[in-house]
């Protein structure tokens, strides 16, 4: 009896989590991976540290005014400091603030005396440097993660969908016309499970940057991780992800269509602006 009723009892917790996720009741965001470049490093207490500090802590409250990607500059000369972060487009944006805040302070911690740092949570990257990174393709500090659990396709079916879904929705995020997201999610059905996948660049890019960021994202995926059943690819300017499941919003799912008339529509969204 004690045994069902604690079972009863983690049901209820692990509903009210999902419930509370869904509306938006923040968790801390979880910590995915960072980078810390080598060019250079700076004393706690010299200009620049001190900017790096002021504009971090600045940033989760300018996010949410800015559809969540933003980007902003402190200080003069080598003491300039230019910050860009960006959110997934399908959080709200509360989790958006919520992430940028929560990552701002963990870019402070992990990178504490370096002239540029990267990193990147779950649902958004913070990045700062003392060069211009505006309107800039970078693909250098390019991380990836994998799940561990490999697909067994000896035919090669599986390779086949993933790289036709991951190069539709890079066609169609690096095409759309928002100037707040280039963005795009989708799925396609493979024999083994469907595969649901996103793919971001910031929108300072524009159409080519976005497409060759997202190219080299996807050229990565097979010599990284395989035939992954979920894969990452991390880097400053761009986001691929897939897994099999549905992680991303289900506000992104394209329309149904609007007569029995009408052609189904694509799988993939690219959000309007």
């Amino acid at each position: 009896m004690r045994m069902r009723a604690s079972r009863l009892l983690l049901f209820l917790f692990c509903a009210m989590l999902t419930h509370a996720e869904k509306l938006g009741f923040a968790q801390r965001d979880p910590y995915v991976l960072h980078d810390c470049s080598n060019t250079g490093n700076v004393s706690s207490n010299s200009a620049y540290r001190k900017n790096v500090n002021t504009l971090l802590s600045s940033l989760s409250s300018n996010t949410q005014s800015h559809y969540g990607f933003y980007n902003f500059s402190v200080g003069e000369n080598s003491d300039r400091v230019n910050a860009v972060t960006f959110c997934r487009a399908d959080l709200i944006p509360i989790d958006c603030q919520n992430c940028v805040g929560t990552s701002a302070e963990e870019l402070l911690f992990r990178c504490p005396n370096q002239k540029e740092g990267i990193v990147w949570y779950m649902n958004c990257t913070v990045r700062y440097s003392n060069n211009s990174i505006f309107g800039i393709m970078q693909f250098e500090s390019m991380q990836h993660l994998h799940n561990i659990i490999n697909v067994t396709d000896p035919i090669g079916t599986f390779d086949q969908v993933r790289e036709t879904l991951l190069d539709r929705l890079r066609s169609e995020a690096a095409a759309s016309t928002s100037t707040l997201h280039k963005f795009a999610t989708g799925k396609a059905s493979s024999p083994y499970f469907d595969i649901y996948a996103l793919l971001q660049c910031t929108p300072d890019l524009n159409q080519q940057e976005c497409s060759d960021c997202l190219n080299q994202s996807i050229a990565k995926v097979p010599t990284c991780c395989g035939p992954a059943i979920g894969v990452r690819v991390l880097t400053p300017s761009c986001n691929l992800r897939y897994e099999n499941n549905h992680f991303y919003g289900f506000t992104l799912e394209a329309p149904p269509p609007l007569s029995s008339t009408l052609a189904p529509p694509a799988e993939g969204t690219a959000l309007p602006i």
